[in-house]
C-alpha cells in the first residue's frame, strides 16, 4: 500500500511539471515601442571617431512603470524554452568624465517575473527558484566599464539569493533621442548569461541552468557634448 502511495506521489510530481513547464500556455512578449535615436557614432573635432560613453556625462536612470520604454527579459532553454520579463525594477548609470569609471545598478523585484503563465509564475517564486520571500530583490553593481571591439562591458557583481558572483554584463550604447515630452534621453541594450545552479537554485528536470538576459532601456538625465549632435544632425 505504501508502495503505491509513492509511486503515486511521484506520478502526480511528474504531471505537475509537465504541466508547469512542457504545455504551452502563453509566451511572454515585450511591451515597450523602441523610440528612434539620432546617432549611432560620435565624432570629435578632428574627425575621429571616439567612444560614444565619452560623450555623455551624469546620472542617467529609469524606473519601471507605465509608458517606460525599458525591459529586462529572459529565456532559459529546456525541454520547454521558458521565456519572461521581471516588470519592476530600476536603472541607475552614472557616466563621470571617465566614462571607465562608470557605475552601474539594477535593482530587481523578484516577485515580478511575469512568463504569461500564472501558474509557472507562482512556481518560479518558491524556495526552489527565486524564493522571493526571503530574497525580494536581485541586484547587479557594476564599478567599472570597458570596451571590446563590438560594445561596452560592465563590470560588476550580479547578487541572486544568497551568492554574489562577479559578472560581466556586454552593453551598445544605441545613441539619445527625444521622448513625445521632449525629454532628453540614451538608449541602451545588452544581453548576457549565466547558470541559475551556481547562485543557489535547484536542478530541475526537464528545466534548463542557463539563463540568458536581455536588456533595453531609455534612461533619463545627464548631459551629451556637440560630438553628439553635430553627428545626429549631419554636420
Amino acid at each position: 500500500m505504501i508502495k503505491k502511495l509513492v509511486i503515486g506521489g511521484v506520478i502526480v510530481a511528474v504531471a505537475a511539471a509537465a504541466i508547469l513547464y512542457f504545455i504551452p500556455w502563453g509566451e511572454y512578449e515585450s511591451k515597450i515601442e523602441k523610440s528612434e535615436v539620432q546617432v549611432e557614432e560620435a565624432i570629435d573635432s578632428t574627425g575621429q571617431v571616439i567612444p560614444t560613453l565619452s560623450t555623455i556625462t551624469g546620472n542617467f536612470e529609469i524606473a519601471s512603470g507605465e509608458n517606460v520604454q525599458a525591459e529586462i527579459l529572459f529565456h532559459v532553454e529546456g525541454l520547454k524554452k521558458t521565456k519572461g520579463a521581471f516588470e519592476e525594477f530600476s536603472i541607475e548609470f552614472n557616466v563621470p568624465e571617465d566614462y571607465t569609471q562608470s557605475s552601474l545598478t539594477v535593482n530587481i523585484a523578484s516577485k515580478s517575473i511575469n512568463t504569461n503563465n500564472g501558474m509557472r509564475d507562482e512556481h518560479l517564486m518558491v524556495a526552489d527558484f527565486f524564493d522571493v520571500e526571503n530574497y525580494p530583490e536581485i541586484v547587479f553593481k557594476s564599478t567599472s566599464v570597458s570596451q571590446s571591439d563590438t560594445a561596452y562591458i560592465a563590470h560588476g557583481e550580479l547578487t541572486l539569493l544568497e551568492e554574489t558572483k562577479t559578472l560581466d554584463v556586454p552593453f551598445k550604447h544605441l545613441g539619445g533621442g527625444e521622448n513625445e515630452e521632449g525629454e532628453h534621453f540614451e538608449a541602451f541594450e545588452g544581453k548576457f548569461i549565466f547558470d541559475r545552479i551556481e547562485y543557489g537554485m535547484e536542478e530541475v528536470t526537464g528545466a534548463g541552468n542557463v539563463v540568458t538576459v536581455e536588456f533595453y532601456c531609455e534612461l533619463f538625465g545627464g548631459t551629451s557634448s556637440p560630438a553628439i549632435e553635430d553627428v545626429a544632425n549631419g554636420e
